[in-house]
């Protein structure tokens, strides 16, 4: 409930700014017509600017995300296997009838 109020309180902030901005252009203009035009154009572009934030940059961000968890799960792998991976691929030769070439195939070397 906090979180929102927080949202509440920002929006009404906001709001009161911009009235404000609004209110000190009357002052200076004294042309309410001007006004209305460019807060209708305003208005019109609100959808587009939201779309822009919304959608486009939170995937961009979604997608950073993501990268960043694999590489972090790429690092945990590599770790295991350089751990675990030579001890346990030659427990699990011993499980294959073909042991002798599976290792002479596994083996490592210089070249």
């Amino acid at each position: 409930m906090r979180r929102y109020l927080n949202f509440i309180i920002l929006a009404v902030i906001l709001i009161a700014i911009s009235a404000l901005v609004y209110f000190v252009h009357y002052l200076i203009f004294r042309d309410v017509h001007h006004i209305f035009i460019y807060l209708v154009g305003d208005l019109a572009f609100l959808p587009l600017e939201v779309f822009l934030v919304v959608i486009v940059i939170e995937r961009v961000l979604a997608r950073r995300e993501k990268q960043a968890i694999m590489q972090k799960l790429n690092m945990v792998v590599g770790a295991f296997f350089s751990e675990m991976g030579a001890e346990l691929l030659q427990r699990l030769l011993g499980c294959f009838k073909k042991s002798k070439d599976i290792s002479r195939h596994l083996a490592i070397k210089q070249n």
